[in-house]
């Protein structure tokens, strides 16, 4: 997604136009800093390094499947698309619960796999795994019961493992086989971002258009967004394009296969702890919130007209987990007018 263009024809015919205009620039920025305090709130409650407090520091067991249903990224193998994020988890505290929020906010279904304390959840969208769900206890004084973890496509998990360590990052689950999915690994970023890398099993969705329920986007909140966009390009081999925006001092732009794959935010200075934000894909964003508020979610950012008219929002479930709803299509086009 690009950067927003706010619009600004009724600039050149009365100076009280450019008045409002900042106003409404000011509140947008303000309600995406209280969206991203949210959001780094969700990635403190990772205390633990999302590892049991029982785990050896080095050792992470392989995840099974109960055989009932493939935990694959694709039904089919398609071809590797390196740098793409393919896969995202939901921790909780309350499995039972985010499943009934997000199976009634985006319409996902859920499909449990393993048993006992590893038991794993599958999300399904039409048919297609586009993510997983897994319980861990609310960390005492945490902020938060829930947060979601975005998984990058790499060649080479132990290789990314060793470019994190030795690049400014933190290795927090080194490579993991999960049996038919592939090897994961969780890594901190050089800011302290916390995110994870994927080597499907099965390849990588392939790109082209983005079905509703689906993830579609992704923006990092970080101190400083080129230094950050360097370590990414190393970690993924990304082609990087800094922008300027009305909202944001600069914006990096991570693009692979031509196709752009996230953006980098500079932090505000509100907010101490970087994240990632992940976006789902929705007909009607409108629509879309008032379910997740009909359920018990929270708007952190409610559609806005001068905003991607109207066609982004962000939502906490509620445990607090934050996530980003996105009509893509529309938002493009505001973006990028003709």
């Amino acid at each position: 997604m690009s950067p927003a263009k706010f619009p600004c024809s009724a600039l050149a015919h009365a100076p009280w136009a450019l008045v409002h205009a900042r106003r409404a620039l000011a509140h947008a920025r303000w309600a995406l800093v209280c969206a991203a305090l949210a959001l780094v709130a969700s990635r403190s409650a990772i205390a633990a390094d999302a590892a049991p407090a029982n785990a050896p520091a080095n050792a992470a067991p392989a995840v099974r499947p109960d055989g009932l249903r493939p935990a694959t990224v694709n039904a089919r193998p398609e071809a590797r698309l390196p740098g793409k994020f393919i896969w995202f988890d939901c921790v909780t505290a309350d499995t039972y619960g985010s499943k009934a929020f997000y199976g009634a906010v985006f319409n996902w279904e859920f499909h449990s796999i393993g048993s006992g304390p590893g038991r794993y959840t599958l999300i399904e969208n039409k048919g297609r795994n586009v993510g997983g769900m897994h319980f861990r206890p609310r960390e005492k004084g945490g902020a938060t019961g829930s947060r979601w973890l975005s998984l990058v496509s790499v060649d080479d998990p132990a290789q990314a493992a060793r470019y994190v360590e030795t690049h400014g990052g933190k290795v927090v689950v080194p490579p993991t086989p999960f049996e038919g999915r592939g090897t994961h690994a969780l890594f901190r970023d050089s800011d302290g971002a916390i995110f994870g890398v994927l080597k499907s099993g099965t390849g990588d969705p392939p790109d082209g258009a983005v079905a509703p329920g689906e993830f579609a986007w992704l923006d990092l909140f970080t101190r400083d967004p080129m230094q950050a966009a360097e370590f990414y390009r190393g970690l993924a081999g990304y082609d990087v394009t800094m922008k300027d925006t009305p909202s944001q001092t600069k914006r990096a732009m991570l693009s692979t296969g031509g196709v752009v794959r996230a953006s980098i935010i500079t932090l505000p200075k509100e907010i101490q702890d970087p994240g990632w934000l992940p976006f789902v894909h929705v007909d009607d964003v409108a629509a879309t919130v008032a379910r997740a508020a009909a359920n018990g979610g929270k708007v952190l950012f409610a559609p806005r007209p001068d905003y991607f008219g109207g066609y982004i929002a962000v939502i906490a479930d509620p445990l607090g987990g934050v996530i980003g709803i996105v009509n893509r299509t529309e938002a493009l086009k505001k973006a990028n007018p003709k």
